[in-house]
């Protein structure tokens, strides 16, 4: 195969010295991607935190906002690039709220747990970066030699975009993978509060960042051993939510003289449906629900139709009783009585391994460029100066939360 490399640093990168021609390339290349990836390093193209923690309100005129988080030898890292970490444990933590396995009075620790956790993976990727471009004349010295190894000065940038985007495509595919599709990719990205767009143009740093990582400590091996193991090792991982589709019709009952004749109305519409009338067109024809009548009553978030449990609850609460394509008798909601259709349910699935072998294969090697994150970053710390100005998470996430005495918060593996 000619332009195979394994994503990652998977082969060594080689070392052996260039050409006349080679030395024009890097002077050229240097001079032309420095900037751009000094740029990407200075605006890392995360927006503004959300959501905010209950109850709080984050504002850009906040004088902590977007000040000093950390300082890596010369470089700051700012409040904002540490908040593009966080924000994917502040989501787990949400989550688990929701579910009951957090308790109200424990958010406060596990906010603060989370900030710990996400300044010292900004610190991380702060000084594997600066590694990077200490070594970034080495890693442009190996993409040249992947094609040859002597190409003239004129042809030195046009050769080298066409590498990097070869090989960030192959990056861009994985994380895809890894992420369980785009649209779970964009839903993710989303709840951060980043585009698509901005996580394509920080594609080329994590390029950077992984061939810096080959150079330092060696490559990183795939195997569908290792894809099998992780997959056994977290089930949970693959697990695809249940689903609903229903369909619902409201009888108001302020439309009748009194309740019981709203419930008499509702009564005549399920007789309808059990004598085989289209629920679709009935709720065209007689639901007083604005929002879902006009398409037949389906019940939809952001135009889709199979929802995960919590999308509807009342109506989930109703449906479970129900066959696929059974049909509800009223039920008293409120203001209304309320039909429900239970137009098919999908249970809980843990995907098999053929389903979920390319986002195993992802995740493993994902888990394994975790730990080689680690391992250099312990091999560059103490040739570092690290300075964390911002220990605690910002005001605007902790507002209306209880604070713990005793100074900064530290995990309990580091006090």
């Amino acid at each position: 195969m000619s332009k195979s490399r394994p994503q990652g640093g998977d082969q060594p990168l080689p070392s052996r010295r260039c050409g006349e021609g080679t030395v024009r390339l890097f002077a050229l290349v240097l001079i032309c991607i420095v900037p751009t990836l000094a740029a990407e390093s200075d605006s890392p193209g995360h927006s503004r935190l959300q959501p905010p923690a209950p109850g709080a309100e984050v504002s850009d005129a906040s004088p902590t906002f977007n000040g000093p988080a950390l300082k890596v030898n010369t470089q700051i890292v700012s409040i904002r690039q540490v908040e593009a970490v966080f924000m994917d444990s502040y989501l787990l933590i949400q989550d688990k709220l929701r579910k009951g396995e957090l308790k109200p009075a424990d958010l406060g620790t596990a906010i603060r747990l989370a900030w710990t956790e996400a300044l010292e993976t900004a610190t991380q990727d702060q000084i594997i970066d600066q590694r990077a471009d200490k070594r970034r004349k080495d890693i442009i010295h190996a993409y040249v030699l992947r094609g040859g190894g002597d190409i003239g000065g004129d042809r030195a940038l046009e050769y080298f975009r066409r590498e990097e985007a070869y090989y960030v495509r192959l990056l861009r595919r994985e994380l895809v993978a890894a992420a369980g599709g785009e649209e779970e990719l964009a839903k993710a990205l989303k709840r951060r509060g980043q585009t698509m767009q901005e996580w394509e143009a920080g594609l080329s740093r994590e390029m950077f960042r992984r061939d810096v990582l080959a150079l330092e400590l060696g490559p990183i091996n795939r195997s569908p051993g290792a894809a099998r193991a992780f997959y056994d090792q977290h089930p949970e991982l693959f697990k695809l939510s249940d689903a609903w589709r229903l369909r619902r019709i409201r009888i108001a009952k302020e439309k009748f003289k009194s309740p019981e004749v709203a419930l008499e109305a509702a009564k005549m519409v399920c007789a309808k449906l059990a004598a085989g009338a289209d629920f679709e067109d009935l709720a065209l024809k007689v639901s007083n629900d604005p929002e879902y009548a006009g398409q037949g009553g389906l019940l939809t978030r952001d135009s889709k139709t199979d929802l995960p449990s919590g999308a509807f609850p009342f109506e989930e609460r109703v449906a479970e009783s129900l066959q696929d394509g059974k049909c509800s008798d009223p039920v008293d909601g409120g203001v209304w009585y309320v039909i429900v259709q239970r137009v098919v349910y999908v249970p809980v699935k843990i995907q098999t391994f053929e389903e979920a072998g390319d986002r195993a294969e992802a995740l493993a090697y994902a888990d394994k460029l975790k730990q080689r994150k680690r391992d250099l970053f312990e091999k560059l710390k103490h040739e570092s100066y690290i300075e964390v100005i911002q220990k605690d998470p910002p005001p605007e996430l902790l507002k209306n939360i209880p604070q713990e005495k005793g100074g900064d918060f530290l995990p309990p593996e580091k006090k």
